[in-house]
């Protein structure tokens, strides 16, 4: 650890007690190019480190820089992020790649040249130019965000732009004091397993002695935002549909919930439970007719991060016939290079 000149105590104690504690994970090694950093942030947005750290190099050896991602089918692309959700970021990364390889150039590291391209938003753009460029720019992440904001004692709505004025401030001039890519990682593993949003440790956090929030007796309220709304449930009715051919799947379009990723017939509604009939309409337009249940049903539910999914799967067995397009019959080794997500496994599993 490089020793930090001047009046650096707090972040001199934050990088110490990283060299103790600090976690080990794939994307905090050698070599950390942009292009490897811009995956592991797009990965972790919204995504639990433990859920990424075993997607994030079989990424990579599929898609090793920019090239191979821009070049491959979109459909590989999506299957490579199936069980990390909010596909939309598997989108813009190939989008991103595409663009910059088209540009015969690699990823920037002005900020406004960054924040220009697909999916770069204001974090990542800080992400790349701290982590892959050495620049001192703060990543404000939620982590970041609710340390700094506890240790100036300041309350309110992290969210609000004079909080996270205030924070880029109080960090900017930490992150002039060390190495930006070692105190990014220090301050985020310090976010997730110290300093956390509900349960703080202040007992052993290394910012306890200069900390406001401690001082108050109550750090708890600081840096966190109001309790989310409960997410709504939806009631869905998925059919499986096999024939000789195999099952019946169609590709959902590419913008929006779950795009580009592919789809049983279903049916979803915001209050009863869809009935036979319901599904049996949807079965119709796709070109799936007079069919009637084999007797085989199992529940389905997934938990999105706005919405729950709850009802069940009904087995349909009919003979092959034409498809409205998109849809598709599909055998088991055409499903096994398509992107299906993780809502409608259990579609494909029959319920096992």
């Amino acid at each position: 650890m490089s020793q930090i000149p001047g009046n650096g105590g707090a972040v001199q104690s934050v990088l110490r007690w990283y060299d103790e504690e600090g976690r080990d994970l794939p994307w905090r090694q050698d070599p950390r190019t942009p292009y490897r950093v811009l995956i592991a942030e797009a990965m972790l947005q919204q995504t639990r480190a433990e859920t990424v750290a075993p997607r994030y190099e079989v990424f990579l050896q599929r898609f090793p820089d920019l090239q191979a991602l821009a070049a491959a089918p979109q459909d590989e692309v999506l299957r490579s992020w199936e069980g990390l959700g909010y596909y939309a970021r598997a989108r813009n990364l190939q989008r991103l790649a595409q663009m910059l390889t088209a540009q015969g150039g690699g990823l920037p590291a002005d900020r406004a040249a960054l924040i220009g391209l697909p999916g770069v938003g204001e974090y990542i753009a800080s992400a790349l130019r701290s982590f892959a460029f050495g620049i001192p720019d703060p990543p404000l992440d939620a982590n970041l965000r609710r340390i700094a904001l506890r240790y100036a004692g300041i309350p309110g709505d992290p969210l609000d732009a004079a909080s996270g004025a205030a924070a880029r401030k109080l960090l900017a001039d930490w992150f002039q004091m060390a190495s930006p890519a070692q105190l990014g990682d220090a301050l985020m593993d310090l976010g997730a397993r110290v300093c956390t949003a509900r349960r703080p440790d202040c007992a052993v956090c290394p910012l306890q002695e200069g900390c406001a929030a401690v001082a108050s007796g109550a750090p708890e309220e600081f840096g966190v935002r109001r309790p989310k709304a409960a997410p709504r449930t939806r009631r869905i009715l998925a059919a499986q549909i096999v024939s000789p051919q195999g099952q019946a799947w169609r590709p959902r379009p590419a913008k929006g919930m779950l795009g580009g990723l592919w789809e049983p017939p279903h049916v979803l509604s915001e209050e009863d439970a869809p009935s036979l009939d319901d599904l049996r309409a949807q079965l119709a337009q796709w070109g799936v007719e007079s069919a009637e249940p084999a007797g085989e049903r199992w529940p389905l539910k997934h938990v999105f991060t706005h919405q729950v999914w709850e009802g069940e799967v009904i087995r349909f067995v009919v003979q092959a016939g034409p498809l409205v397009p998109p849809a598709r019959w599909l055998d088991a080794r055409s499903i096994a290079q398509i992107a299906v997500p993780r809502a409608f496994r259990t579609v494909l599993a029959g319920g096992k």
